[in-house]
């Protein structure tokens, strides 16, 4: 048996191939184009050897393998673009730093995910540090829409229950709104494309948050941390280069504005039944 795979999703672009011969198990990997490495295994017999084998197969194949033909010729990878890098590098950060992400909430702490972050961007040079704050800047700004604000308010601000409906207060602070934005990325871009399509996805039972803790606001301040962590007295010099090169990214900006007004008080409960409902009984426990 002798079976060929690549990947090449995304920043991946890698080759794995594995051979067994009676009980000896060949795999050589590495980058495309290159020898890469060998590892030689025996197994007690063939039977073993083939079990195992199909085992790693399966492996390679969820983690985004595909397999050629021997004979096929590698596809040359197509060269990513600096946003599309940066896509990537940001979400990677986010999740890889998150040590539970498929926890129940009560184990999830906020300043640890961002110490780990912290931690994580350290590890890359400076303009790694600038695409992560440019994407960061960026999902900001993709956030900034009437129904995020909707649910800012349902989550946050205080309301009242009369005659069964559930009626809010609609005050937000920008300040505040900014904070619980980055709460929100820190969850993950699976989450992220599921709210912007539907905030109402907050409540479909794939995750699991802490509702009474809804602000992040260090994370506007991980990559210049990240950065000082390797360099002395260069204060804010991450943000700063994100600004000049990006001034359109500007999420403080003046010039933000949303399609419509936010709705508040009781079109909340009419325009959301289920969230509203859901959180709503959350808050008042």
């Amino acid at each position: 048996m002798k079976r060929n795979f690549i990947n090449q999703k995304e920043l991946s672009d890698k080759f794995w191939n594995i051979e067994c011969s009676g009980k000896i198990q060949t795999i050589s990997f590495g980058k495309t184009g290159t020898k890469g490495r060998e590892t030689v295994k025996e197994y007690a017999d063939e039977k073993e050897c083939i079990l195992e084998s199909e085992k790693l197969i399966n492996q390679k194949i969820k983690k985004g393998y595909t397999e050629i033909h021997e004979n096929d010729e590698i596809p040359q990878k197509v060269e990513l673009s600096e946003n599309e890098k940066a896509e990537i590098y940001f979400w990677d950060a986010i999740e890889k730093s998150n040590k539970y992400k498929n926890a129940h909430w009560s184990e999830y702490d906020i300043d640890e995910h961002l110490e780990n972050l912290t931690d994580h961007l350290s590890r890359f040079g400076k303009e790694r540090m600038i695409l992560f704050e440019k994407t960061l800047q960026e999902k900001l700004g993709e956030l900034y829409t009437a129904e995020i604000a909707e649910l800012s308010i349902i989550l946050e601000c205080d309301f009242k229950k009369e005659n069964g409906v559930y009626i809010f207060d609609d005050y937000l602070s920008d300040d505040g709104f900014i904070y619980f934005r980055c709460w929100l990325l820190l969850k993950g871009k699976e989450f992220f494309e599921d709210l912007k399509a539907d905030i109402q996805s907050f409540v479909s039972g794939k995750y699991s948050f802490d509702i009474a803790d809804c602000w992040a606001e260090g994370l506007l301040y991980v990559a210049d941390d990240a950065y000082a962590q390797n360099h002395e007295d260069e204060e804010s010099i991450i943000k700063d280069t994100v600004y000049e090169l990006y001034p359109e990214n500007d999420y403080d900006g003046m010039n933000r504005s949303m399609s419509r007004e936010p709705k508040g008080g009781a079109d909340l409960h009419t325009k959301y039944p289920k969230l509203v409902e859901e959180i709503g009984e959350l808050r008042s426990k």
